[in-house]
This record gives C-alpha cells, structure tokens and sequence, in this order.
C-alpha cells in the first residue's frame, strides 16, 4: 500500500496537535499496524502564541514553526498538517519553504461548506482574535459569497479567550468546568445570531465540541484537516486536487 508520509506541527496548543493526531488515526482506513501512516509528530511548545504575534506584536512564532518543517525536511516529509488555524497566517512563508505540500484548513472548510451545505449563507465561526482580526475565514468565505458571523468583542474576549486562555482552559493540561461553561456560552451568543453553521475556526473548540450536541451543524475544522491529510494520504495522485 503507497502512501505518503506525514509531518504534523503540534504544541499549539500540545492537547489540539495531540486531538489532529488522533483524528488522522481515526480516520485512517487501516486494518494492520503496518497500513497506518508513517507520521512524524514534533510537539513544537517552544512555538510563541501566535494570536499575541499578531495583535500585540510579539515575537514571531514563524522561525519556531519553521524549525518542524526543517526536521519533516530531513525526513522526506511529503504532508503537512498544524494543529492551529491561527498559525495559517504564516501559510504562504511555511509552504515556501518545503517541498511537501502544505495542508490549509480553511479552503478545505469553505470546500465542505459549499458541497454538504450549498443553502447556508450565515457561517458562525468560533476563532481566536489573530484569527478573526487577520481574517483568514473572512478572505476564504468571501471568495464564495458566505456570511462570516463571530461573537461580538466584548464576547469574544470575555467568553471564548478567557474559556481557552485562562488557568485551567482548554490550553491548559487539566480543563475546569468553568472553561467548558464559558466555551458552552460562546456556542450559544453565535447561534443567537441566527447563523446556519457553526466552524469550529481553532482546534481548541474541537477539544471542547468533541461530544457536545449543538443545534446547528457543526463544522469541525481540525477534523476535516485530518480527513484531508489522510485522502491525502493514500491517494497520491488527488493529492494537488
């Protein structure tokens, strides 16, 4: 069985790089241990934050995130996947630097969008401020006439920041009730703004949606990354389509 090897960026946080892996396991079609994927995974925490790059203009996570490519580099990695939206902001400098093919989310979520929901227009999305601010899902929505919807700022900060970066959030090794209530609210202030879908738009909320039931379809970016490595994957010659 071909396939192509894979190099996965985690440490931003380590829980959703951890959650990409699993996915990509998960949804791998193997049935012994030697059909998985060959996968390299640098659980890079020496990454800085990137939403505090981006708003308060601090110290740049792109030479840490380039220093994974350099290890997948030297070991002929063919696929790569991060397990941060936010870093997508890098994109264009992180897919000059290596030969293998970068994977970018947010065009495989405006693709999923289009095929399985041709009638929604109203696209809520739970992001990180350098996310929302930089507009990485506003740029991609736009190409195809779609509504990006997100919390208002004083909600976003409030609710969603503070449910992921606050002790014991979904950034932290042990996640609090309190967290978890305040990523629940986040849900609920977005469906309020009568949207037709839901994108997870940073993998700290794919942690946090695992097992929840929400009343709008909800879009799971990491997940849809994780299927398109592995199609990826396995069947190299779509892997440019």
């Amino acid at each position: 069985m071909e396939k192509k090897k894979i190099g996965i960026v985690g440490g931003m946080g380590s829980r959703a790089g951890v959650f990409l892996l699993k996915r990509i396991i998960d949804h791998s079609p193997a049935e012994t241990d030697q059909e998985f994927p060959e996968i390299i995974f640098h659980n890079n925490s020496m990454i800085p934050d990137r939403t505090r790059a981006i708003i308060y203009n601090e110290r740049s996570p792109l030479s840490d995130i380039l220093r994974s490519v350099d290890l997948f580099n030297r070991n002929n990695v063919e696929l790569i996947g991060m397990g941060c939206i936010t870093a997508h902001y890098y994109y264009e400098e992180i897919a000059a630097y290596t030969d293998a093919m970068v994977l970018n989310p947010l065009q495989t979520v405006s693709a999923h969008i289009q095929r399985t929901y041709p009638g929604a227009g109203r696209i809520g999305v739970l992001a990180t401020t350098g996310t929302i601010r930089t507009g990485l899902f506003h740029k991609e929505m736009d190409k195809h006439d779609l509504k990006v919807v997100t919390l208002h700022s004083e909600q976003q900060e409030n609710l969603f920041m503070k449910a992921v970066y606050m002790k014991s959030g979904f950034k932290s090794a042990v996640i609090s009730e309190e967290a978890r209530r305040l990523m629940k609210e986040s849900v609920t202030r977005l469906m309020e703004q009568g949207v037709d879908v839901i994108v997870g738009g940073c993998t700290e909320v794919s942690v946090a949606m695992e097992f929840q039931h929400m009343e709008v379809p909800f879009i799971d970016a990491l997940d849809l990354l994780a299927q398109r490595i592995v199609h990826c994957c396995y069947n190299p010659i779509s892997i440019h389509i």
